[in-house]
């Protein structure tokens, strides 16, 4: 367990992060027994030097690993050894298992500090000769210069590769950064995209958070539970993915609240393209909010049949409220942000965009989908949009299934709150 810049191994127990007692509940609640180890990491991202001044990474490896075996009750191979770190340290769980993919079955970077080579390159002179470029070289250097060869060898941008698929497939994959990170989220969500469109297997999840303890405190009610399953012989993890028994709501035009009066609450247009009413019926089921005693409408909206604005002058004259929301699930979310001046908020549920996106500042974006979306790009695209343009946005990337209404039906119920009532 690999701590972040700035902090040392105690930092993982300080007031923020608390793992012992993470851990201590987790137990209770069936986790297997496992040594966590908490080593020193300095400032070194946990990698070689580069001019070979001081080789933390092959100190990690031919010391580090072999005291632990030594000294401890481990089952001393690759099948049960796994790592994690947040901030620098996610960066180091990365590197090692790129470098070492002999040594560990898993590992999972929370919040992981590294940047896209844009980033880098534009980033202060200071910042770039304190962190990376002493360590990968290029300290002085600016722009391209800067993206050393050296650097390549330990970035997840030019090792998750389709060349160099087979070898990072040997280890079993977990990232996860906050919406709220300054700069870290455009790097995981890009690297997200490339290994989705070179197939390589992993698991992706956005929350809600910062670069805070808290957030990656969460983060581990799932990622030791995931080492413990991988260091148990399982390979699939996606297959522990939550089931929602959800039973569709009934409606004929449209699901009206028992608590909705004409001018009153809530009008929610929910745009797709070509849904059935039962797969409808799920989608509505998971934004239902009547126990709430709130006045709402959900009134469905199929883009294939006609546009989203003949569609909202049909829904406001017949359903007029005082709140208008348009949720776009799993079709094109172009119209409704071309129509964004017109409703309170806009929310995307895997929505591909047949323009590029654009947001404007004080426009206020929400948007999930799951880590296997098939319109993972234009979830991507959208976030960068919302980060350019300063936009009020939420985002969110859950656990896939194998069922894509239940994962739309989830990926609604993971944001719901920030958006609806």
């Amino acid at each position: 367990m690999l701590h972040g810049l700035g902090d040392e191994p105690q930092s993982w127990n300080d007031s923020w992060l608390r793992v012992q007692s993470t851990i201590e509940s987790l137990e209770a609640s069936g986790l297997g027994d496992m040594i966590y180890v908490f080593p020193s990491g300095y400032k070194t991202y946990y990698c070689n030097r580069y001019g070979g001044g001081y080789p933390y990474m092959d100190m990690f490896v031919t010391e580090l690993i072999p005291f632990i075996d030594k000294n401890y009750r481990t089952v001393p191979d690759k099948a049960h050894r796994s790592v994690t770190g947040y901030s620098m340290g996610g960066f180091g769980a990365c590197a090692l298992a790129l470098k070492h993919p002999e040594m560990f079955i898993a590992s999972a970077p929370l919040s992981m500090s590294f940047r896209t080579d844009q980033q880098y390159m534009t980033e202060e002179q200071s910042g770039w000769d304190g962190q990376w470029g002493k360590i990968f070289g290029g300290r002085g250097l600016t722009g391209q210069a800067r993206i050393t060869d050296y650097y390549k060898e330990h970035c997840p941008f030019y090792q998750f590769t389709t060349d160099h698929k087979e070898a990072v497939s040997k280890v079993h994959w977990y990232f996860t950064c906050g919406d709220n990170e300054e700069q870290l989220l455009i790097a995981s969500d890009a690297l997200h995209v490339q290994m989705r469109n070179a197939g390589i297997e992993h698991e992706y999840r956005v929350g809600d958070g910062g670069h805070e303890g808290s957030y990656w405190r969460a983060a581990l009610q799932e990622v030791l539970p995931m080492f413990d399953y991988y260091m148990n012989g399982n390979t699939t993890w996606k297959d522990k993915a939550e089931k929602l028994d959800i039973q569709p709501l009934s409606f004929d035009k449209a699901f009206v609240s028992k608590h909705y009066s004409s001018g009153d609450g809530c009008l929610v247009l929910l745009a797709h393209s070509g849904l059935d009413k039962a797969t409808l019926g799920k989608l509505m089921a998971s934004m239902d909010k009547s126990d709430y005693n709130k006045a709402f409408v959900l009134y469905p909206c199929d883009l294939s049949q006609k546009t989203l604005n003949a569609w909202a002058e049909e829904a406001k004259a017949a359903y007029p409220a005082s709140k208008l929301i348009c949720v776009t699930v799993g079709a094109d979310g172009s119209p409704a942000l071309r129509m964004a001046g017109d409703f309170e908020r806009t929310i995307f549920i895997d929505s591909s965009f047949s323009i590029n996106p654009s947001v404007s500042k004080g426009q206020k974006v929400f948007f999930a989908c799951s880590e296997d979306a098939a319109n993972h790009a234009g979830m991507n695209a959208l976030y960068n949009s919302c980060k350019a343009s300063e936009a009020t946005f939420e985002y969110r990337v859950i656990q896939s299934s194998e069922d894509i209404v239940d994962d739309w039906t989830r990926s609604i119920k993971s944001i719901i709150s920030t958006f609806l009532y």
